[in-house]
């Protein structure tokens, strides 16, 4: 538990911390309200006590004196010290709300802050730092994972530091009002709280942990199932699916009501605990001492159990639920633990948004459309061979060069390299003089990419065309323009919505073809000096990909492009060819002196009748 709010409190930046330990601080000086309050009811009953019996002991004509009340009317003095007390109670209670609400609301915005520092480090590192951990194990983390370690763990030390100062500070004032009492008070109690925290603790990490990776199997399960719809349909598997994601539930629910039933233990076992306690603390008093003393201690022990007691049910309760989220905000500490952070936070600001709008309009002032790979190599990890080694090629301004190759001969990773999404081990990439991450952030849209697997959201299609932009600096006549060079304006003009017609999630309502023209029309919105295009006709029709490569050759000269393609007719008039094996480059030039080189490609190309 300390180790996870110590990662937690790690998370915040310096000045956080300090608001934070501030609001801590304020929440147990306000422990000395209740114990002030405590000592006057105990002072009330005395009077009380002494009023109806007519006798007036030392102590409480001592009290009075010091106090300058000696000639003053007792009853009227208890009925004043009452409502002094109570008053010191409602202040109490009204400002620990205040300052236990300002404290949640900070959390929550530290939470947001800190979920975007997380993804802006995630989405700043290398590709393979990216995969290294499932889609929804991320999600976790950014979402789940962020809300446990804020509101969950930090926001239940709030509360543990408050509800502790409140018992200590009342363990001090019962001490010097009965030293015996007090301690077998104090013992009694908090041989209970041990017990029970020794051994709910244990079970709210164990099942906060659990919940959370069934949880995240769950949604795993669900997407599975939801993208391999057909093969699952066709194959009749979906009992399959459905059986173990009922499972999974199952262990959720058995795993919620075992922290829902843990939470209310508490509850009933320190109301039997008080019962045990005041009897013998009764007995013992009136054994011991004089009626009046005795009524006045017993006054002072039961008003202070009546703070005692809920602070140690929230107390309980705080120190259960930090068990409990310390388990779902794991995988939270560990992506913060493998990401450092390297620079500052990525936000999009007034100045990017002038670059996005002036650089689609301008043509990128100052960008040269240059790709360089100077002896690059890298190996993944845990790989036994690199996936580049030693490449060296160079693309001109306008010219078009092409990645060919078996599977796995390292072509992808050679595109990921010049897009900037993988780190060169050995060597140096650079487009238009920079580093090509650099080069992105200097003249973001002035590169492109499309995939060979287009991935489209859930959105309409002015949404897909220019992904990530916001609404407000959206053209359409510029998303119309990529539609048309894509050959899928008329597709949007034939359905009903136009730009607004919704294409559903992953892209339920379009066919592959038109999935790859959404891709291209995507690339070509902010109408880039680069494009690298990774098997971008692999899923349209002879007749379509010939009008796509057209479109492509008509950019002539004012766009550099990289084609990884396996369809050698797609990349017969590039430039240049680049052919791969093993992650080597075997032969550099044009697409006959590449043939003339290698056997296979020459034998590919044959089969293909070029």
């Amino acid at each position: 538990m300390i180790e996870s709010i110590r990662g937690t409190l790690s998370l915040l930046d310096p000045r956080s911390r300090r608001i934070l330990w501030l609001l801590i601080i304020a929440q147990m000086l306000l422990a000395f309200l209740d114990m002030a309050g405590v000592l006057l009811f105990g002072l009330v009953a005395a009077l009380s006590a002494s009023a109806i019996s007519g006798e007036d002991p030392a102590l409480i004509a001592d009290i009075l004196d010091r106090l300058g009340l000696a000639q003053s009317d007792e009853i009227s003095l208890a009925i004043g010290f009452a409502v002094f007390a109570g008053a010191l109670f409602v202040v109490k209670s009204v400002t620990s709300f205040i300052l236990v609400r300002r404290a949640y609301r900070f959390l929550a915005a530290r939470q947001a802050i800190i979920a975007s520092r997380l993804a802006s480090r995630l989405l700043t590192r290398p590709l393979q730092d990216v995969q290294r951990r499932s889609s929804q194990k991320t999600a976790f983390s950014l979402v789940q994972g962020v809300n446990a370690a804020t509101m969950g763990v930090l926001g239940g030390s709030v509360i543990v530091a408050a509800e502790t100062a409140v018992l200590v500070v009342l363990a001090i004032g019962l001490v010097v009002v009965d030293p015996a009492a007090a301690l077998f008070t104090l013992a009694f109690f908090a041989l209970i709280g041990w017990l029970l925290q020794r051994i709910l603790g244990n079970w709210a990490s164990r099942w906060g942990r659990q919940l959370s990776l069934t949880d995240i199997a769950s949604i795993t399960s669900v997407q599975n199932a939801v993208r391999t719809y057909r093969e699952v349909s066709v194959t009749g598997r979906q009992a399959v699916y459905v059986d173990h994601f009922r499972k999974l539930r199952w262990e959720a629910a058995r795993v919620q009501a075992n922290v829902q039933v843990m939470n209310q233990v508490s509850k009933y076992v320190f109301e039997i605990a008080f019962v045990l306690g005041a009897g013998l603390l009764a007995v013992s008093q009136f054994l011991t001492r004089d009626a009046i003393a005795a009524v006045a201690v017993i006054a002072v022990f039961l008003t202070a159990a009546t703070r005692i007691m809920p602070a140690l049910l929230r107390l309980q309760g705080a120190l259960l639920g930090i068990r409990s989220r310390a388990g779902a905000a794991t995988p939270t500490l560990e992506l913060a633990e493998e990401l450092p952070e390297i620079g500052g936070a990525i936000t999009f600001d007034s100045r990017l948004r002038d670059q996005l709008e002036s650089g689609m309009r301008a043509g990128y002032p100052g960008f040269v459309a240059e790709v360089q790979m100077e002896r690059v190599s890298l190996t993944y990890p845990e790989a036994e061979r690199p996936a580049a080694q030693q490449v060296s090629l160079r693309v001109p301004v306008g010219h078009s060069l092409a990645l060919a190759g078996p599977t796995g001969a390292g072509k992808s990773t050679v595109a990921d390299l010049i897009l900037g999404v993988l780190h060169p081990q050995e060597g140096r990439v650079s487009i238009s003089g920079m580093k090509p991450s650099e080069a992105a952030q200097t003249w973001p849209g002035a590169i492109a990419y499309v995939p060979q697997d287009i991935t489209v959201i859930d959105g309409t299609v002015r949404d897909n065309v220019a992904l990530g932009l916001p609404a407000d600096i959206v053209d359409d006549d510029l998303v119309w323009d990529a539609l048309e060079r894509a050959h899928l304006a008329q597709m949007v003009l034939g359905d009903q919505g136009g730009l607004d017609l919704i294409v559903g999630e992953n892209g339920v309502c379009l066919s592959g073809g038109q999935r790859q023209r959404l891709g291209l029309a995507r690339a070509l919105y902010t109408r880039p000096k680069l494009i690298v295009l990774d098997e971008a006709t692999s899923a349209l029709d002879s007749e379509t990909e010939q009008i796509i490569s057209k479109t492509l050759e008509s950019l002539g000269r004012e766009v550099t492009m990289v084609i990884i393609a396996h369809r050698l007719a797609t990349i017969r008039h590039c430039d240049a060819v680049v052919y791969l094996e093993e992650g080597r480059m075997l032969s550099n030039g044009t697409f006959d002196e590449v043939r003339a080189e290698q056997p296979n490609f020459d034998r590919q190309a044959s089969l293909l009748g070029l």
